[in-house]
This record gives structure tokens, sequence and C-alpha cells, in this order.
């Protein structure tokens, strides 16, 4: 078996206008950024709608896009 690929699949043109907001918009929330152990840059942002995304360098130099929506816990 070959390795698995992670990636993110826009199907409707909600999801990419949502895609483009959270990427070039204004957001309000914690976020970091930096190089890892190779030297790399990354970007994280988790804003406070409860959208994570995270922009980094692969190995091969390939970009990396991850984006999550994270729930939020309620009393």
């Amino acid at each position: 078996m070959g390795k698995k690929k992670n990636s993110i699949v826009l199907s409707t043109a909600s999801n990419v206008s949502l895609a483009d907001q959270l990427l070039s918009g204004e957001r309000k929330g914690i976020f970091e950024q930096g190089y890892d152990k190779l030297g790399r840059p990354f970007q994280k942002k988790l804003d406070d709608k409860g959208f994570y995304t995270k922009e980094e360098i692969l190995k091969d130099g390939t970009p990396k896009l991850t984006i999550k929506k994270i729930k939020s816990k309620k009393g």
C-alpha cells in the first residue's frame, strides 16, 4: 500500500468562498508563525469562530494547508 495523502476537496462554491475568507480575510483569534525544527516556515491560526488553519511546507517543498472546524465545548 502507498502513502496516504491528505487533501482538501472543495466541492461547492460556498466551501471555496469559506476557504478564501479564512486565508485572505481578517480574523480575530490566536495566531502563531515560525519555523519548524528543519527551518521550514509555518503559520497556525485559531479564530474566534472555531476555525483552525495551518499553512506549512513539506520536506519535498509541497505547500500544505490544513483546515479544521473546532467544536466548541458548551457546559
